[in-house]
């Protein structure tokens, strides 16, 4: 890519742009290739070319390849931001990779760089998925004492692990933090909460929060319909 004449030299954005394309067409090594040869001739990457290369390489599941471009990435002075450690984080969960999210987790800390509730969401998404709950919850308690408020996927993370559980009192309780802290369930919330009671025939209590979920404006979709419309089913069968 490099040519001659100053006039003629590209500059990061030209870089940057070059490697975006290279990566949307799937050619990640012709992009790894642009990226070292874009630092021989001079030319600084800044956070857009640090954060397209490991966004990509996450993608493309090469977390090695991601690591060493961090390491890069802060040895060239520039403080990597809580996007980028979520894009890693994000990678090695999807890998399988639990211990390496929470060790890159402690290592985004001690960098100064607090996590933000998508990063915790994704800890806490993984934890359920391997059978963990009880330290997703312990995650999302935690997250009020460093100071950050969760938010209603949060909220429907931990509302899905207490009805696979069928822990029905939890669930109350959890939904009643969220209308303290000012949190608007959404259809998926409200989905959760009347499957679950539905499903241990608790249906006037389901009915309840499928009037409060109207009354907030949240209109039902057909998984709404379909778990009401079978118990309504099987409720006259059984009569």
């Amino acid at each position: 890519m490099a040519k001659k004449g100053a006039d003629h030299s590209p500059n990061v954005v030209s870089y940057n742009t070059v490697i975006n394309g290279f990566f949307k067409e799937g050619e990640v090594s012709k992009a790894c290739n642009l990226f070292h040869e874009m630092i021989q001739q001079g030319v600084v990457p800044n956070e857009v070319t640090y954060s397209s290369i490991i966004n990509a390489l996450c993608k493309a599941r090469a977390m090695d390849k991601a690591e060493v471009i961090l390491r890069h990435m802060v040895h060239s002075g520039v403080q990597p931001h809580d996007r980028i450690y979520n894009i890693l984080i994000h990678g090695f969960l999807t890998s399988g990779q639990l211990k390496e999210a929470f060790r890159l987790l402690k290592l985004m800390t001690s960098q100064g760089v607090m996590p933000s509730v998508v990063t915790y969401n994704s800890l806490m998404t993984c934890l359920c998925k391997n059978g963990r709950f009880k330290e997703a919850v312990e995650i999302f308690y935690s997250m009020a004492v460093k100071g950050l408020k969760p938010n209603v996927i949060s909220y429907s993370i931990i509302l899905h692990g207490y009805a696979k559980e069928g822990s029905l009192v939890a669930m109350i309780d959890l939904y009643q933090l969220m209308a303290a802290e000012g949190v608007i369930p959404d259809l998926h919330c409200f989905n959760i909460l009347i499957a679950a009671y539905a499903e241990y025939g608790m249906m006037d209590v389901a009915m309840l929060f499928f009037e409060d979920m109207l009354k907030q404006g949240v209109n039902p979709n057909e998984v709404t319909i379909f778990v009401c419309d079978s118990w309504i089913m099987q409720n006259g069968q059984d009569g």
